[in-house]
Order: structure tokens, then C-alpha cells, then sequence
């Protein structure tokens, strides 16, 4: 039986796998589509260019004015303080009566008790919350909601709708001077799953904000078209800081996310415009741009399923337990498989705080109740497995084009691309089964040393399960070789015998998966964060060892980027060694088949978990 007949029949019993998880494990969300309407990315007003303004203040507000020091900006709150007709700022988002309005949200700290308490929501006991429920009661699981899009529109355009080109902005001088903070039920509960929601709010513009504890998503816009997040800051939530899905014509700009327990930034099947190209390299067009980000101190700084057109530059991703993470592992995602992220000029590196600890036996995130894990003191509860140490991670993508980045002090690898087969997604398709990993390209990006020229190097620099047609790695330098070549877990052989394939050549032909390389996710599989937080043999959640020949960056303020800064947090420390491949050792048997249903217990535990936090569309 050749590789392909193999994979197949073992592809059968993936099948059966996933079969069994079933109903038990299904995925809650509404069923979502991406927005058509070819909206613009909305540009921020002034106040003089606004239809209407709105004024939100609290009973602090004046003392925050008085103390600012810029007399100008001191002078605007003044202004604004006086026409101030709100305290709650949804009830300032259920005043507006036309398009193109914006509301100033003076300094303070806002907590939304009419939300909280919201009597329309006294029915609700978990599930899928649809958009009409968000139209009639978005407090069920919202602090703040924005719902622009009349339910009875069939093409989901804002059009007139009073909410369309809302823009709402915080006064202070930082965006930690205006918080929307959820926090605790008295008995210990969360109050609400997300602070600010923007559904169907076509032309949403946010600015200067901050946003935290609440236990899903802190800022999320959802089938949207034309949105900007300018300037917010998202942190200390049980799940994402900032989160998207299904949307469109989007800008994440100057954020700060940290001590997330999933992401900081998690763009999730933005518009798929790019799916019929084959192309890869620069996009003439992106569905979503992140730009001027610090994301940190989460357990994945970035992350995003079916994370399609996204173009992400200029970041800072750094001191989380993985860096840049996309994936196709999940079903009832719009735009399966994940294709065309562009990654360019990010700063990526030291990526190896490892937060599994803190849900492991005697670990803070084991608190009966929520109100006492430490969330508001930075704890995070890490909610996937991931291969802490890691700088980028590819589960399963396309095309993707990652050029000129500084990717270095990541001590287990660089940059990591696996195949992830399509029945992984519930779709069961005989040719789609290799529908991943291709046209990935890696090229100029600086390996393994600091801006100012100190050597940290990766564990390795790039991480390949062998799958895939036309992957290349090009013009990528290293410090972790004598030739200044960059290094790689296996040499790949072809088109070369000694090399990963460049981009000159072509790229790679088409080859299956490593097999012992797919085993080695099978004891990782079985994560959970309740139930089984450290599973017997899964490395991932180790911290890797410190790369040899590292030196420390005179920059680097001891304890304060290590780990410690981040409560629960562990710093990297050794751990035992790697095999040759970069994972577990081999066990023997039929280890494609350990790989193959490895990834189908993954995805059920990723089920799992999203059901057991309740997460709704």
C-alpha cells in the first residue's frame, strides 16, 4: 500500500473519531457570513465633523480633568464635561438617533451596572446568542452593545440604521484613563462574556479605551463591515483582548493586549478575498491590518482561525507562550482553509513565558470560583495547547508570505508550518484531505539576534512536518549557524538534498506529512485545561531550555519581561532535550495514524473548551 492509500484508510478512522466527539463536542456560534456590502475603512472624525455628539461621564470625571497636566486636551474635557448627558455608556449608544455620531466617553471608570442587571436578560441560561437577541437584549452577554443592522435587513447592510458610522472615543490622555471593566458576580461568577460588542455595525470606529475582565472577548466586532480599533488597550480577560469574525475593511491600530488566556489579537475568519489566488507575496488586498501592536503576556500574542488576508506589520509580539498563531483546525469557520496572512517588519521574539503551570494541581486557575484565580493581578489560564517557546505557528495554511520580520529568542522554534488535513474540519472530501500546507513562503526575515546585534537564537529557526507543495524559505539569516544560514528541524530533499527548498527553485513538490513528526501531537491532543492540564508526554507545555550562546541584551531589565512580570508566569527553564525532529521520540506502531487521530482529539478538546466557556455568536 503506497503513502496516499495509507493516509487515506487512516483518514477513515479519523472519521470515526470525530464522529464520536459529535453533538457532545459542537462548537456554539451562529452561523455567520462575510459582509458584501464594500464598505470603507471608516476614517476618524473630529468633533466638528460629527452628526451628532454624545457625552458620557462619571461622578470621578471632574477630579481626572482637573488633574491632567496638558491644557489643551485639560480644556476639550472641560467643554465636554459640561454637555454631559450620560453615565452608562449603552445608555448613550440607545440615545443615538443618526448616522455619523460620536460619543465621548470622559475619563473614569465605567462599569455598566444597568447591563448587569438588565432584566430582559433574566431568561437567558448559555447558548448561542442570535442577532435579533442582540438587537432586543445584547445585555445577556454584553456590557455594551452596538447592533447597527436591522434584523428584517435580508443583505445585511447597515444602510440608514441610526447606528451605522458610530464612532466612540475615551478623552484621557491614555487609554487606560477610560475603562469599561466588567469584574465578578457577588457570588464569585463572571459578570458578562464580552465588555463592548459591535455586530453588524458597519463604519464602527473605537479609540482610546481600555477594556478588561470579562470572560470571553473584551472588544468584539462581528460581521462588520469598515471598523477601526484604534488605540485601545484589551487586558486580564479568561479568553481574547480583542476579537473579530466575519468581517471586513478592518484596521487594529496602536493597541496593547496582555494576560489573555487565548489571544491578545484574534482577527477569526475575516473576509476570504484572496481564496482564488494561488498567488503568493504582498496582497493587493486584505480583509483586516494590524499595525503599531504590543501584544504580550498573553498565552498566544496573536492568533486566528481561518485567519484569511490579514496583513499584520509593524508589531510587537512578545513574552507570550506563542507568538503568531493561525490555524485550520475548527469547523463552522467562514473561509476553511486558512490562506494569504502577510507578515512583515514585526519585531517577534522571546516568546517562552509558560503560564501551564499556573492550571496544573495547587495553580491559581484551579479557584472554584472565577472572582478568585487573580484575573485582575495578570494570571493567565492558558486555554489551548500550545508549543510554548514558539515565534510563529502555521497549523495548516496557505500561501501565507512572512518577509523581513526580526524573529529571534524564541527557544523552541522560529517559525513552525504543518499540515492540518481537512477532515480535521469535518469535511470529508477525498481531494481536500491535503488542501494544506502550500505556497507558504519565508524570505529575508533576520534569525536569532537582537536589534542591537546581541546573538539570541531560536531553538531553531524554522520548524517543517515536510507537507506541502511550493513552500520555500529564502534570504532568511541566522545566528544559530557558522555559515549564517538559517536552521531547520530536518532538511527537506527536494528540491535539494542539504537545504529547506528555496523560493528560486519552485519551492517544495508535493509530499505527505512526516509521520513521526505528525505523531509527536498526539499526547498534546489531549490537553485540557480542566480536566487533563498535563497530559503525559506533551513537551509543548514544557519550557524549553535556553539556546546555547545567548546573550543577554543590555536593554533587557531583568524581571521585568521574564515571566515575572506576568503572575503564575514561568520564565523559559530547562527542560528535557529535543529529539532530532524537534518533538517527541518515535513510539513505534502506525505513527501517521497517532499523528492523524492526535489531531482530531485536538480538535475535539478545542470544542470542548469553547462549549464549556459558553462561547456564543
Amino acid at each position: 500500500m503506497n503513502v496516499r492509500s495509507l493516509v487515506t484508510v487512516l483518514l477513515l478512522v479519523v472519521t470515526m473519531v470525530l464522529s464520536t466527539l459529535g453533538a457532545a463536542l459542537a462548537h456554539e456560534e451562529r452561523e455567520s457570513q462575510f459582509p458584501d456590502q464594500g464598505a470603507p475603512v471608516p476614517v476618524h472624525r473630529s468633533i466638528d465633523e460629527a452628526a451628532d455628539v454624545i457625552v458620557v461621564c462619571k461622578p470621578e470625571s471632574a477630579a481626572l480633568i482637573d488633574a491632567m497636566t496638558d491644557p489643551d486636551l485639560q480644556a476639550f474635557n472641560r467643554d465636554l464635561l459640561a454637555v454631559c448627558t450620560h453615565e452608562h455608556i449603552q445608555a448613550a449608544v440607545d440615545a443615538v438617533e443618526v448616522q455619523g455620531t460620536n460619543i465621548y466617553v470622559l475619563p473614569g471608570l465605567y462599569r455598566e451596572e444597568p447591563s448587569v442587571d438588565a432584566p430582559c436578560a433574566d431568561d437567558y441560561e448559555g447558548g448561542v446568542v442570535t442577532y435579533e437577541q442582540q438587537v432586543s437584549c445584547g445585555e445577556v452577554v454584553n456590557l455594551v452593545t452596538v447592533a447597527g443592522d436591522d434584523p428584517a435587513d435580508e443583505d445585511r447592510a447597515c444602510g440608514d440604521a441610526p447606528l451605522c458610522n458610530l464612532q466612540i472615543e475615551g478623552t484621557g490622555a491614555e487609554p487606560t484613563d477610560t475603562m469599561l471593566r466588567g469584574g465578578f458576580t457577588a457570588d464569585g461568577d463572571w459578570v458578562k462574556h464580552n465588555a463592548l460588542k459591535a455586530d453588524r455595525a458597519d463604519g464602527f470606529y473605537l479609540r482610546n479605551m481600555g477594556f478588561e475582565l470579562v470572560r470571553e472577548n473584551a472588544i468584539y466586532v462581528h460581521e462588520t463591515d469598515g471598523y477601526v480599533l484604534d488605540r485601545v488597550v484589551a487586558r486580564n480577560n479568561d479568553l481574547y483582548g480583542i476579537l473579530t469574525f466575519a468581517a471586513d475593511h478592518g484596521v487594529i491600530r496602536d493597541c496593547e493586549t496582555y494576560h489573555n488566556g487565548d489571544s491578545g489579537i484574534y482577527p477569526g475568519s475575516p473576509a476570504d478575498v484572496n481564496a482564488d489566488s494561488t498567488e503568493t507575496g504582498p496582497l493587493d488586498r486584505y480583509a483586516v491590518e494590524v499595525f503599531g501592536c504590543d501584544t504580550h503576556h498573553n498565552s498566544l500574542g496573536f492568533s486566528g482561525t481561518a485567519g484569511n488576508s490579514v496583513y499584520f506589520h509593524d508589531n510587537r509580539v512578545h513574552h507570550n507562550g506563542a507568538g503568531y498563531v493561525s490555524d485550520s483546525f475548527v469547523p463552522n469557520h467562514p473561509g476553511m482553509p486558512q490562506d494569504h496572512a502577510w507578515l512583515e517588519d514585526n519585531l517577534i521574539y522571546a516568546n517562552n513565558v509558560n503560564y501551564y503551570g499556573n492550571v496544573q494541581e495547587g495553580g491559581p486557575c484551579r479557584a472554584e470560583r472565577p472572582a478568585d484565580v487573580g484575573y485582575e493581578d495578570g494570571v493567565v489560564c492558558p486555554v489551548f495547547p500550545v508549543p510554548v517557546g514558539t515565534g510563529i505557528m502555521f497549523a495548516g495554511g496557505n500561501y501565507n508570505f512572512v518577509r523581513n520580520n526580526l524573529i529571534y529568542d524564541n527557544w523552541r522554534q522560529g517559525a513552525m508550518l504543518f499540515w492540518v488535513p481537512a477532515a480535521i474540519r469535518d469535511d470529508f472530501e477525498g481531494g481536500n484531505q491535503y488542501d494544506t500546507s502550500h505556497g507558504n513562503h519565508f524570505v529575508d526575515n533576520t534569525m536569532g539576534v537582537h536589534p542591537d546585534g546581541h546573538v539570541q537564537p531560536n531553538g531553531i529557526d524554522f520548524w517543517w512536518d515536510d507537507q506541502g507543495e511550493g513552500n520555500c524559505w529564502q534570504g532568511n539569516t541566522s545566528t544559530a549557524s557558522e555559515d549564517g544560514s538559517a536552521t531547520s528541524n530536518s532538511p527537506h530533499l527536494s528540491p535539494s538534498l542539504t537545504s529547506l527548498p528555496d523560493c528560486d527553485g519552485g519551492g517544495s513538490v508535493f509530499t505527505t506529512s512526516n509521520p513521526v513528526k505528525s505523531a509527536a501531537l498526539l499526547p498534546c491532543a489531549e490537553y485540557d485545561r480542566e480536566d487533563n492540564p498535563s497530559p503525559t508526554g506533551c513537551d509543548w507545555i514544557e519550557s524549553p531550555s535556553e539556546p546555547e550562546g545567548r546573550e543577554a541584551a543590555p536593554s533587557e531589565d531583568a524581571g521585568a519581561d521574564d515571566g515575572s512580570a506576568a503572575p503564575g508566569g514561568e520564565g523559559p527553564a530547562a527542560a528535557p532535550a529535543a529529539t532530532d525532529e524537534g518533538g517527541l521520540p518515535a513510539t513505534g506502531g502506525p505513527v501517521m495514524l497517532i499523528g492523524l487521530v492526535g489531531l482530531a482529539l485536538m480538535t475535539g478538546a478545542v470544542r470542548l473548551r469553547r462549549l464549556r466557556s459558553g462561547t456564543a455568536g
